[in-house]
């Protein structure tokens, strides 16, 4: 009797909570290839909320505006550019000139992007340099990139590369989320010619989001890119537009699909999700894996094959897969969604080293507290929850200096791992 009775009030509190945070917080459906609402409630806080609209709608377009500086967007000599005050301007520009990128970042207000002639496919493999630096999952946050960068001497105060023959990696998941998305890919950019030309290296490992940003997946797209999505493609379907910015016509869009989504540099695999027992089971070559995933960017609605389907898939795709830091939270959605996944194992993960060579595998996509070994050492998962505000030491990142790893944060205190 006590137990049902503990159930029954467990069942009314639940439900109340939610009956509750609904009437007043709201509630929306949207379906988000066309930019209408399926059903939409502002919730009581809609009376008082500026951005929120008062009351119920059905089957009606979702309002998108500007939100700060964006872009620029470029399409051979077109250039679209959101400046301050939201106002759009589109105009015809020489491409050898060299292109402003606003930020909203009051560190470092403004700089400027040289276009590049071609975008060669990026080396899958390389030597392993005295210095490299990582960080993953930015999320669209311009400031915490700078600072970081800044902080551990990649950067000048200029935004210029100072960091020598080093390698800088960026581990997948620099888009969306965030309201400094456009800036953080032009800073990336910038960044790549000026390495090269001091004999380093950026590597941009491209992560899920990335990747549903070319496919026109706009779940996690701030408004503003949106309005911006749709003002550029002159299109008002949502998925159409994000697709239209990211095709193989503008220029981020062919930049990025020169990319992969796992290299090898030295002994060590970057890749944002992970390596399952699959991939080493199947064979996989690095090779196959990028080649596959390449052929998708943007193309989700070809037939693929079933050797094809592991690399793309939602859970067993490297940069999609949890499994080397699988917590109770991915537990449970995978339970509640009907899928038999299980973590690897220590043994499992020693038979994929093994197979491709490598003493270590360094992960984003999976949050953590602080730059985190595991598997003996093994694994380095490095997706941080970083910090909004410059400087704040919160942003943090994998330092490799002599083969020594070292965690580092956007204040430049370098701490030793224990591996």
């Amino acid at each position: 009797m006590r137990i049902k009775k503990f159930l029954k009030w467990t069942v009314i509190v639940i439900a109340s909570y939610f009956i509750l945070s609904t009437l007043y917080f709201g509630y929306d459906d949207i379906d988000s290839k066309k930019g209408i609402y399926n059903f939409y409630w502002s919730g009581i806080n809609g009376l008082w909320k500026k951005d929120k609209p008062f009351g119920f709608r059905i089957n009606q377009p979702v309002e998108t505006s500007f939100d700060g500086t964006d872009g620029p967007y470029i399409f051979n000599d077109q250039m679209f550019t959101v400046k301050k005050g939201n106002i759009f301007q589109e105009k015809n520009f020489d491409r050898t000139e060299l292109i402003p990128v606003e930020t909203d970042c009051k560190e470092f207000p403004e700089f400027k992007v040289s276009l590049k002639n071609e975008y060669p496919l990026e080396n899958e493999q390389y030597d392993m340099p005295q210095k490299l630096m990582a960080i993953s999952d930015i999320e669209g946050n311009f400031t915490a990139f700078y600072s970081f960068l800044l902080a551990n001497k990649v950067i000048d105060r200029n935004g210029e590369w100072i960091f020598d023959n080093g390698h800088l990696v960026l581990n997948g998941d620099f888009v969306d989320r965030g309201n400094q998305v456009t800036q953080v890919l032009w800073l990336i950019y910038h960044l790549e010619d000026q390495a090269l030309q001091h004999g380093g290296k950026v590597h941009f490992i491209l992560g899920n989001h990335e990747i549903l940003n070319l496919y026109g997946d706009v779940s996690y797209n701030d408004f503003k890119y949106i309005e911006a999505a749709k003002r550029v493609s002159k299109q008002n379907g949502w998925e159409t537009g994000l697709k239209y910015l990211y095709s193989e016509k503008s220029e981020l869009g062919k930049w990025l699909r020169s990319k992969n989504v796992i290299e090898k540099i030295g002994r060590n695999i970057f890749v944002h999700g992970g390596l399952n027992q699959m991939h080493a089971e199947g064979k996989y070559s690095i090779h196959e894996m990028n080649m596959i995933s390449r052929k998708y960017y943007g193309h989700g609605e070809k037939v693929m094959n079933d050797r094809e389907k592991i690399i793309l898939s939602s859970t067993d795709s490297p940069y999609w897969d949890r499994r080397l830091n699988f917590e109770w939270k991915y537990k449970l959605l995978f339970k509640l969604n009907g899928l038999d996944v299980e973590e690897t194992s220590q043994q499992q993960l020693e038979g994929i080293l093994n197979y491709y060579d490598a003493d270590k595998i360094v992960i984003g996509h999976s949050v953590v507290e602080d730059i985190t070994p595991g598997y003996n050492g093994k694994v380095i998962k490095i997706d941080i929850k970083h910090g909004k505000k410059f400087r704040s030491g919160k942003t943090k990142g994998l330092f490799i200096e002599n083969n020594i790893f070292y965690g580092t944060d956007d204040r430049g205190n370098k701490t030793k791992l224990n591996l």
